[in-house]
């Protein structure tokens, strides 16, 4: 595992986090497994590492989006 050498407000990070955003804001266990699973597939892919930075951005995307989820069933399911 190496180290991510990108800005912490690079372009892959702001991906990171929208995709866990909108995907947790629909299911939040499947914007786990997706993070989880694409870290894992870079781990694995020559050329390519993982980025715990990558972690950090799923991670703020996901509670982020699960807030919205929750807060949306609170809004339209009472």
């Amino acid at each position: 595992m190496s180290n991510c050498n990108d800005s912490w407000t690079s372009k892959d990070k702001v991906k990171h986090f929208g995709v866990c955003l909108v995907l947790a804001g629909i299911c939040p266990i499947v914007a786990v497994v997706v993070a989880v699973a694409k870290e894992v597939s870079d781990a694995r892919t020559e050329g390519n590492h993982w980025c715990w930075k990558d972690i950090v951005a799923d991670v703020v995307g996901i509670a982020l989006g699960t807030a919205v989820h929750v807060g949306a069933g609170m809004l339209f399911c009472p």
